[in-house]
């Protein structure tokens, strides 16, 4: 009766993994699909960052020549700061397979409880 209830648990533990894998496809799957839209918002980062950049020439052209230089040094420093702080931030995000954790603790469980000796007033 006890490895009855071990080999249910094992089968347990088994159905669950593979639900768990099956979840890990799909939030890859959803992960390919959100790089595709981070392409895109890159993009758009890129225009508006060169929009940008043409309305601080002009906003500099307009100012007096003695302030030129150091009103586009401040801002490119600015600039150069805020890139070096959003580079630091995306090295140190490592990459991981999603409940590969998760997944390798039911592996463990169940061989566990496959390994486990049936007591003798069990068989």
């Amino acid at each position: 009766m006890i490895g009855d209830a071990r080999t249910l648990a094992s089968d347990g533990l088994r159905f669950v993994r593979t639900r768990l894998e099956l979840l890990a496809i799909e939030v890859q799957r959803e992960k390919a699909l959100a790089v595709r839209q981070l392409i895109v918002a890159s993009a758009t980062f890129f225009l508006v960052s060169f929009g940008m950049l043409l309305a601080i020439l002009a906003l500099a052209l307009a100012l007096p020549e003695d302030l030129r230089k150091v009103v586009l040094g401040g801002l490119g420093a600015c600039f150069l700061v805020a890139g070096a702080a959003c580079a630091a931030w995306l090295m140190r995000k490592g990459q991981r397979t999603p409940f590969s954790a998760s997944i390798d603790t039911l592996r463990k469980d169940e061989s566990m409880l496959r390994a486990m000796p049936v007591p003798e007033a069990a068989k």
